[in-house]
């Protein structure tokens, strides 16, 4: 016991020496930006008569982002903010037989509550100057909604539902999975007064496409998808400028 606690104290020690060397500095303020996001899908054992495209959707993200210094040129950026993702999907059917193409078309739109945590590299100290920047994000899906239009001009609306698999019920609510997973990176700048603009790149890592219900005696391996976009923002940090 003893030992574990000498042991304790001597790395806290140090990690307080570490941070106090480092003359740590804490800032935080609110952060707007553009999302402009789609997802990669796959789908298992597709047939020839039938297609699948994707396409960007915009969305809008917002929040609060914090900056702790551990240096002159590192610092750690977690932040809490409301994102728009969504992506649109077209699916195309032939019937040779008929010599008839059919065509769906589906925006989807997620609203999530995401968590990213940046490590990030400023080329001047207390992240002015050029940045670059990554590190991992996690999503929590809050809703969303699905317009579906066909090319007979006939066109609804359903809500996106958090759900692991999709019931087989007509004109049923769209299941996605809430959890998200991924990670971000991108380049910045950090201005003396506070003011900070990033641009970057974020991938999800984990499916949210939702598993089918067992039809008959058999199943079928639903698609897959994972959520990626590209994202601008600009936040004004408060706090010591240096």
């Amino acid at each position: 016991m003893r030992k574990a606690f000498t042991t304790s104290f001597l790395a806290g020690s140090i990690l307080l020496g570490a941070m106090a060397h480092a003359q740590t500095r804490f800032r935080i303020g609110p952060t707007v930006g553009y999302n402009f996001s789609s997802c990669r899908i796959a789908l298992p054992d597709l047939p020839d008569h039938r297609s699948i495209s994707t396409s960007y959707r915009s969305g809008a993200e917002a929040g609060l982002v914090a900056q702790v210094s551990v240096s002159d040129h590192l610092a750690v950026q977690p932040a809490v903010l409301y994102a728009q993702k969504g992506y649109g999907l077209a699916q195309q059917y032939y019937n040779a037989s008929a010599d008839h193409t059919f065509r769906e078309e589906y925006a989807f739109r997620f609203d999530y509550l995401t968590l990213p945590v940046n490590l990030v590299y400023s080329h001047r100290p207390a992240g002015r100057g050029a940045q670059v920047f990554a590190g991992p994000y996690a999503g929590y899906l809050l809703g969303g909604t699905r317009t579906t239009t066909t090319s007979d001009n006939s066109g609804a609306g359903s809500k996106v539902v958090d759900r692991d698999r999709y019931a087989n019920t007509p004109n049923g609510k769209f299941p996605s999975r809430r959890p998200d997973l991924g990670f971000q990176a991108g380049v910045g700048y950090g201005f003396a007064g506070g003011l900070q603009v990033q641009a970057g790149y974020s991938q999800g890592v984990r499916t949210v496409g939702a598993a089918y219900e067992a039809w008959g005696s058999g199943t079928v391996a639903p698609p897959t998808y994972r959520n990626h976009g590209f994202q601008v923002a600009v936040a004004y940090l408060f706090g010591p400028k240096s």
